[in-house]
């Protein structure tokens, strides 16, 4: 969802947290989080005075009057209690690029609540701020951050120093990939690097229309079929690239189906790099097409999706705001023994309820 306008407002949940924006009143809060030694023993000469966490709350509050985007409040969802501050800031006067931050309490530590955070806040990114980079520098001491950076999906790309302190120690710089639409004149090019995912995704078992060991000319036959349905301008093909410009993972909008489904589109053959699971990746490419098709598409305000029951697809999509709206028990037999329910999920462009 986009940033509410007033102070306090949640800004988006997940399983377990809130994130809010801050008010003039969460300056204890933020001594309290700030001041701990503990929460700094990778850089102790980094945390602020009692008098610089006053100066950077305000600088939160004027970032949000700004950009409608900064460090929010994290909050416990179940006890209330604020627990730290986390979220995306633009670096000084550059505007195209987002640094990702997040500081906890000391005794929350250890829980997966950076991680947690870490994946929402890049994939909010990547749906609603396309055109500013996602990027977060963490000390090489700090093995745990590095590995919540990388878990997010970010791609370390070399090392900077910190911009006030240029003769320090450099810090691991990390990069977001980035989701985009394939202009129809270039979709051919794309061929032999999407067949090759496509194969390698079917062989790991990802429900995208075959089985395992299904032939490499039939799924290139298949993607031809996609192709021209670009070309037709019926489809609209969205790619998930690394830094690097790696392809990481592709999907599709189908969204020309004619009277009464205009404002439909379809999402078909999502899948991801079976390489890179556990970066966030599915959810990044998830939330880039939808940024995608709210851009792009601006006469579609529902969004519809059917999977194969059996893969746990269900909860990824329900966590990235879709809702279950039918299912067809044994709908689907993918072989004399194996039956799954066929389900359809929606959710509308705008992410509003449906209902």
């Amino acid at each position: 969802m986009t940033a509410p306008a007033g102070e306090g407002s949640v800004w988006l949940t997940t399983e377990r947290l809130a994130l809010r924006r801050p008010r003039p009143e969460d300056l204890d809060d933020y001594v309290r989080v700030h001041n701990d030694p503990r929460t700094y023993a990778h850089s102790p000469a980094g945390m602020p005075s009692p008098e610089q966490c006053r100066e950077r709350l305000a600088a939160d509050l004027v970032d949000w009057q700004r950009d409608e985007l900064g460090y929010a409040v994290v909050v416990d969802r179940a006890s209330g209690d604020v627990i730290g501050w986390a979220g995306l800031r633009h670096k000084d006067s550059d505007h195209e690029s987002l640094n990702l931050y997040y500081r906890l309490e000391h005794d929350r530590l250890g829980a997966g609540l950076g991680r947690e955070i870490s994946r929402a806040v890049v994939a909010w990114a990547v749906e609603h701020r396309p055109d500013a980079l996602v990027t977060a520098m963490v000390d090489e001491v700090n093995a745990a951050s590095l590995r919540t950076a990388a878990s997010a999906g970010l791609v370390r790309v070399g090392t900077r120093p910190m911009r006030d302190e240029p003769d320090g120690t450099p810090m691991a710089y990390f990069e977001a990939p980035g989701v985009a639409s394939v202009p129809r004149g270039t979709v051919a090019e794309l061929r032999d690097a999407v067949v090759d995912l496509w194969v390698r995704v079917n062989d790991a078992g990802g429900s995208v229309g075959f089985l395992p060991g299904a032939a490499r000319r039939d799924v290139a036959a298949a993607w031809d079929r996609h192709v021209e349905d670009v070309h037709a301008r019926r489809s609209l093909l969205c790619v998930l690239r690394d830094p690097d410009g790696a392809v990481r993972g592709i999907g599709l909008w189908e969204h020309s189906r004619g009277f009464p489904h205009e404002h439909v589109a379809g999402l078909k053959r999502l899948m991801v790099d079976p390489d890179a699971q556990g970066r966030n990746l599915g959810r990044i490419l998830l939330a880039g097409m939808v940024g995608i098709a709210r851009r792009e598409l601006p006469w579609v305000e529902l969004l519809r999706l059917d999977y194969r029951d059996g893969l746990g697809l269900g909860e990824f999509y329900d966590r990235a705001g879709w809702t279950e709206v039918g299912r067809v028990p044994r709908g689907l037999r993918l072989s004399a023994t194996d039956y799954r329910d066929d389900v359809a999920m929606a959710r509308r462009v705008d992410g509003a309820p449906l209902s």
